[in-house]
């Protein structure tokens, strides 16, 4: 585990548990329930909860109310003496609006899926935050090696980066030993919407089925290498 940036995974609960139990195992990580009072435009969250998220390089939110999200955002950013240089990825979101109002804080990102965060989707980020540059290093649009032999077996695969949530190393290590052919790598693409928490969110406004473009987003980030 490396020690060189720490990362919240800032829930209200009911997601962020897998992203957290595969995010751990590279960085330094926790799993924060916020705790907060009130509705709408009165909502509070507690002082000593802010506190703790501060200290945080990368805070990854999966909160299902916006006005929560806004409001952590708004209190985050308003907040003086912030002992780091704090990005924020919303993992949860609803609309193009609702996108385009937070990323108007320049420490916040609103990716259509975790899994497609790499170098060019961060641009303009990675100097100012040059915490994104290592965890982009384990997390983010996969990266993976695939090693056959000369009867097309797998027999190697080298994961360089992996989606946050996990879903891509879960669904390779079911291939391992296969014979690579003319289906194989289609059925890696549906086997790992298996796994993908995205569709689960409900909270896109796109027609695109998220798990499907998962697929597509681990299809093309897989290299075939001979052994």
């Amino acid at each position: 585990m490396s020690d060189k940036i720490s990362i919240a995974i800032v829930s209200d609960g009911k997601y962020g548990h897998r992203a957290y139990e595969v995010i751990k195992k590279k960085f330094y990580c926790k799993y924060i329930v916020l705790d907060y009072k009130g509705y709408f435009e009165d909502i509070r969250i507690e002082e000593e909860t802010l506190k703790k998220l501060k200290n945080f390089d990368i805070l990854i939110t999966y909160l299902r109310n916006p006005d929560l999200t806004y409001t952590l955002l708004e209190e985050i950013n308003t907040q003086e003496n912030l002992d780091k240089n704090l990005f924020i990825i919303i993992g949860i979101w609803k609309g193009e609006g609702f996108k385009r109002q937070m990323e108007r804080f320049k420490n916040v990102v609103c990716p259509d899926l975790l899994c497609n965060l790499d170098e060019k989707y961060l641009r303009g980020k990675l100097e100012y935050y040059p915490q994104l540059r290592e965890f982009l290093r384990h997390f983010g649009k996969p990266m993976v090696n695939i090693y056959l032999d000369n009867n097309n077996i797998i027999r190697n695969i080298e994961i360089i980066r992996d989606s946050p949530c996990g879903a891509v190393s879960k669904t390779l290590q079911e291939f391992f030993g296969e014979k690579m052919e003319k289906d194989t790598l289609r059925r890696i693409g549906l086997r790992v919407q298996h796994f993908c928490n995205a569709g689960k969110f409900k909270l896109f406004s796109e027609k695109e089925c998220k798990r499907i473009k998962a697929g597509q987003i681990l299809l093309e980030g897989i290299n075939l290498q001979k052994c």
